[in-house]
């Protein structure tokens, strides 16, 4: 949300119930000074009330696409890792922090590799699958022929209707990269740094070479075009001479210069 729209709704708001109260207290008897000695604190508090109420909900937004962002760092961080790097990571983590609510106990029970992506403890089995593709139902029947008795979790970002449902029919704990976000957040052990996450140096040169793009070229020239023509209206034309002549030679420049 803008700045901007934020005032004004708020602005609105406070019209609104100045107006509405002011109404509201003539139509009890009050006099005019009165009601408007009233209807201000009450237009003021509704306002108050809005733009607590808007930066709350704001804020809520945020953290959602905050953790959204985290979570699809966290998957594609995964899919990069080598088989045998998962393995030990989940390994480390399930030995601290039981990954299964079927577990009461508060220290975990100890926790062994069973080759690459699979770690069992006496009474679980935890398969993994973290790739670039979601898991199918080809990869749950090489799961289903491990024979145990131990109750079976698949750890994964993505899986197919199908696959999902014969996991159903199998009696497979199907854990998706969502749950997986929220567990390893909640034990603080989210990795603390991301395979495939853009270094500072890269993302700052994006970002230059996004700004100057010669197809930015167009935007500079609008810009200095309308500033000049301000030069003719406002008392003082030089500020806008200036500036305006700085953004026609900036989009000179770009378009000569500039990133393609």
């Amino acid at each position: 949300m803008k700045k901007s729209a934020f005032i004004s709704d708020v602005i609105f708001t406070f019209l609104s119930g100045t107006l509405l109260t002011l109404c509201l207290f003539r139509y009890l008897g009050a006099s005019f000074s009165i009601a408007i000695c009233l209807s201000l604190p009450c237009g003021i508090l509704l306002a108050a009330a809005f733009a607590a109420y808007r930066q709350s909900k704001r804020k809520t937004v945020f953290l959602k696409r905050s953790d959204e962002a985290q979570k699809e760092k966290l998957l594609l961080h995964l899919a990069l890792l080598s088989d045998e790097a998962k393995t030990n990571f989940f390994k480390e983590v399930f030995s601290t922090h039981s990954p299964s609510e079927r577990n009461t106990e508060q220290i975990p029970p100890p926790i062994h590799k069973f080759g690459r992506l699979r770690l069992h403890t006496p009474t679980e089995f935890y398969f993994l699958h973290f790739r670039m593709h979601p898991v199918t139902a080809d990869e749950i029947a090489s799961i289903s022929r491990l024979k145990t008795g131990k109750a079976r979790t698949l750890f994964c970002a993505q899986i197919e209707d199908s696959a999902y449902a014969l996991c159903e029919k199998l009696g497979i704990e199907v854990k998706t990269g969502a749950e997986v976000y929220r567990f390893l957040k909640a034990n603080e052990a989210l990795p603390k740094e991301y395979l495939g996450e853009e270094s500072a140096e890269r993302k700052h040169k994006r970002r230059v070479q996004l700004w100057f793009s010669k197809s930015n070229s167009k935007r500079f020239l609008i810009a200095g075009t309308l500033v000049l023509f301000t030069s003719l209206l406002s008392p003082f034309p030089y500020y806008y001479l200036v500036f305006g002549g700085l953004l026609l030679l900036a989009a000179l420049l770009i378009r000569i210069l500039g990133y393609e």
